[in-house]
């Protein structure tokens, strides 16, 4: 009952509420009811969710008040189920890639499917629906078999039995007297109806799989369910989202096939996802098949009864490593939008972080489920190879055959991790084949000619983006005796005018011939309609003017010389960035003002990351800006000094580097707790500094929020030091909002500083000023000024703060910033929710009466004997 309650409640607020606000609709189908009960009891209980399924709990009391009819034989089919899953599921989320991710999306398709099956149980008797048509009906009843619980009968008491009150009481018209006999289960969900009819069912637990190393009635529909699947999810998954994120992408048959397509029928459906599917069952069927119909020849038997004897081996290879994945995405990200997506739906404000995070190091454990799905899949085959009647020899000599979809998995895996490890992962997921196959400026990496040296060749020297997935806009020029090598003309402006590097010998790939020419000598095609790098205005270099003409022609833009070119490119730092004068108030911020896309790992952990070596320590990263809170730009002239301090008080060495033209300082973080950064100009009697209080995390080990953590530091070489002060009843996952109270201490080399004017700003405009008291405490109410239409009101929003501190002494003047963020109040998106708990209340007392009546009226069988 609750489960159908849930299940209903998301379908309607997927209606109600559409947007993305509602994390619940999409949380409770695709993060609990798939991966978390599916995947995960499929191999170890069974047919449990079906038991709890809200279409068949709710089917089996329509059935009794229906019509009753029989099912027409040609629907009692189970390829119907088995084709709307591959095909109205998984074929759909590969050509309209997300349309099922969104609220309405699912609840669309949930509706849908919720009618049909009503429908159906309304008009057949015996679940037939569950039986023939749900699209998960089969692949359950396939995927149970490997699990370690069974359904039989106390044989004593069966061989008796005159009544056959389990058959009567299943509400699927089987006869569990006879699982134990046919070894198979069949259709049963272990809704245990025949359990209370009859004292003589069995409930039992045995070695994973078992039933699969006998004989058994062979059902053909689950072989192919298993291979079909497999084909459908893992594979067609590491073809799209495992290779097609590389940077060989575009050399894979389905990249090539999708390129073709779209010339012929243009753009509008995802062609690379579509053939990616597609190529995945074929290149499936064609494993599974040809290595089995080989097998037959060798064994001298039937195909068909080598195939569907032996194919109930394929059964691990999906749910391991599907399982895997699960496991590993619900402490990466899974667990976070069940709880804030349920918090959300019943009017509370939760927010939690990843369990994990992607890269831990004992993450890896999920990764070894496929490698067991492998060994259990060819512990399976050698087991029904048992059962083949042929010569020990034949058996032999016909098992890598038999074995060679197995095989086949296992290459793509091994295929998919080497593609990765050679060429490396495209920059921005999918966005690199923008439905086409690859970008314009992108070519195969032995096609690349890369002139620079050293142990990041291959990547720009600005950006490190890889060289070759935008070759066709590579710049090159010398420095220091050393060639530097570009992904774009943005990168080279950025290390000449930013940077301020001598470069010369500067050199441009000229598009057609992929061969380096002098950039003075190539004619410059600027402004096209084919997609540029690191820029919105594209720049691409020709070395006849005939070929930059039939560019122009077939793509738009203008043709100019290298000086224009680099100067338009230097523009793009204008927008983005400044020359502060000694009295701008400058600060730090998580984002790179000049990047292009935002969000990642920086908004939420305000920047940090982790390297690609094991037991890597986490380093943060800021970036140096000014002018505005809203809109920051960064600073070009980068004249102080910057300080760091560790959590446990020592002093930090921060590593500055240049990123997109702006100036990043990156840190390691390697425990939990705050690291105040400082950036200290002193100029013309005027002390300017920027503050930033990194605050980090470690999700994975025990936080200690004492005193001693929480208590403000500072240094000696800090004139003045602004430092927010936080209340003991905190925690590290403790949050600024809207209508708390926020007080920050002035200090003056280290000791309170008295009637300092201290101003609160935020990034729409409000401030307030105040002077600091005797013992240097100025204290704000923090605003609300974020107020957008309800529809895009985002309780997650981060309002931006800047409080500025300034003290004259004389003809000294001091200044210090420092930066943060508040969310709104939860009192604007939340309520109380009385009636909720109410609620949950009477859940939990009918639920221990339910359970109390029926502990009692339980009544187990056991044999007595009568010594007469």
């Amino acid at each position: 009952m609750i489960v159908a309650g849930l299940f209903f409640y998301a379908i309607f607020l997927g209606f109600y509420e559409p947007s993305k606000e509602n994390t619940f609709t999409t949380a409770l189908f695709w993060s609990i009811f798939w991966p978390l009960f599916m995947v995960v009891t499929l191999p170890t209980f069974g047919r449990i969710f079906c038991g709890i399924c809200p279409h068949g709990f709710l089917g089996k009391y329509i059935t009794r008040i229906g019509l009753k009819k029989k099912m027409p034989k040609w629907m009692q089919n189970r390829y119907i189920g088995i084709l709307l899953l591959v095909i109205g599921w998984w074929g759909v989320y590969y050509v309209f890639p997300g349309i099922y991710r969104t609220p309405l999306g699912t609840a669309l398709l949930f509706t849908v499917m919720t009618l049909l099956a009503f429908g159906l149980y309304f008009l057949y008797r015996d679940m037939s629906y569950c039986k023939y048509i749900c699209p998960i009906g089969t692949l359950t009843r396939a995927y149970a078999k490997l699990s370690f619980t069974w359904l039989g009968t106390y044989q004593s008491a069966c061989s008796e039995c005159r009544t056959f009150e389990c058959a009567t009481a299943c509400p699927y018209n089987l006869k569990p007297f006879t699982f134990d006999k046919r070894n198979s289960m069949t259709d049963c969900t272990l809704c245990m109806e025949c359990s209370h009819a009859c004292e003589a069912i069995s409930f039992k637990f045995k070695k994973p799989s078992f039933s699969l190393f006998s004989r058994f009635q062979i059902e053909k529909a689950e072989v192919w369910a298993y291979l079909l699947i497999l084909a459908s999810i893992p594979i067609a998954m590491a073809f799209h989202h495992g290779i097609g994120r590389s940077n060989a992408a575009g050399e894979m048959i389905w990249s090539k096939t999708a390129t073709i397509f779209q010339s012929l029928f243009g753009p509008g459906i995802d062609w690379v996802g579509l053939f990616a599917f597609l190529y995945a069952i074929l290149f499936t069927i064609l494993a599974g098949t040809i290595g089995m119909y080989l097998a037959s020849k060798i064994l001298k038997r039937p195909f068909k009864e080598v195939f569907y004897s032996l194919g109930y081996s394929y059964a691990p290879l999906f749910i391991l490593s599907s399982l895997g994945h699960a496991l590993s995405s619900f402490f990466t990200g899974g667990y976070e939008r069940i709880v804030e997506g349920f918090a959300w739906a019943f009017g509370f404000s939760v927010n939690v972080e990843p369990l994990a995070r992607r890269g831990d190091d004992w993450l890896m454990i999920f990764s070894a489920f496929k490698w067991i799905g492998i060994a259990w899949a060819l512990l399976l085959l050698y087991k029904r190879m048992k059962l083949i009647e042929a010569e020990k020899l034949r058996k032999i000599l016909a098992f890598p055959f038999a074995a060679s979809l197995i095989i086949f998995f296992l290459g793509v895996n091994m295929y998919r991790n080497h593609i990765i490890d050679t060429y490396g992962r495209a920059s921005g997921g999918h966005g690199h084949m923008h439905r086409s196959g690859k970008m314009f400026q992108t070519v195969p990496p032995k096609k690349a000619t890369i002139l620079q040296t050293g142990p990041r060749r291959e990547s720009c020297a600005v950006c490190g983006m890889k060289l070759a997935m935008f070759y066709k806009t590579n710049h090159a020029a010398e420095s220091d005796g050393k060639v530097r090598q570009y992904c774009s003309l943005h990168c080279l402006a950025a290390d000449k005018t930013i940077n301020k590097r001598n470069l010369s010998e500067l050199k441009v790939v000229d598009t057609p011939s992929l061969k380096f020419i002098n950039a003075d000598q190539a004619f410059y095609v600027v402004g096209s309609r084919k997609k540029g790098t690191m820029s919105r205005v594209s720049k691409y270099a020709f070395a006849k003017r005939e070929d930059a003409e039939r560019f122009r022609r077939q793509f738009g833009g203008k043709i100019v010389d290298f000086e224009s070119a680099l100067k338009i490119a230097e523009r793009d730092f204008e927008k983005n960035s400044f020359v502060a004068k000694p009295e701008d108030t400058l600060f730090f911020t998580t984002r790179n003002p000049a990047a292009k896309t935002r969000g990642g790992m920086g908004m939420r952990h305000g920047g940090m990351h982790r390297s690609g070596r094991q037991n890597a320590v986490p380093a943060a990263s800021l970036w140096l800006a000014g002018k505005s809170l809203a809109r920051p730009k960064c600073v070009r002239n980068v004249e102080g000094v910057f300080y760091l301090l560790n959590a446990d008080g020592r002093r930090g060495k921060p590593r500055i580097s240049k990123k997109n033209g702006c100036t990043k300082v990156s840190f390691a973080v390697p425990k939990s707790g705050y690291y105040p950064l400082y950036y200290v100009r002193s100029n013309q009697g005027l002390v300017n500094i920027a503050k930033y209080e990194y605050k980090r995390i470690d999700h994975g080990g025990e936080e200690v929020f004492t005193k001693a953590v929480v208590a403000p530091k500072t240094l000696k070489e800090i004139p003045i030091d602004l430092q927010r002060l936080k209340d003991h009843e905190d925690s590290f996952y403790s949050r600024l909002h809207s209508g708390e109270k926020v007080r920050f201490r002035v200090l003056k080399d280290g000791r309170p500083l008295e009637k300092a004017r201290v101003t609160l700003q935020t990034q729409f405009g409000w401030q307030k000023t105040v002077q600091s008291d005797k013992n240097g405490i100025a204290e704000f109410q923090l605003i609300n000024d974020y107020d957008p239409e309800w529809k895009k009101f985002n309780k997650r929003f981060r309002e931006k703060y800047l409080v500025v501190a300034t003290y004259d002494k004389g003809t000294q003047r001091y200044k210090i910033s420092y930066s943060g963020f508040y969310l709104p109040a939860r009192e604007r998106y939340q309520s109380y929710a009385y009636a909720l708990l109410i609620f949950l209340g009477l859940l939990v007392v009918i639920g221990v009466g339910v359970f109390a009546y029926r502990y009692r009226v339980q009544k187990p069988f056991r044999e007595v004997s009568f010594d007469e």
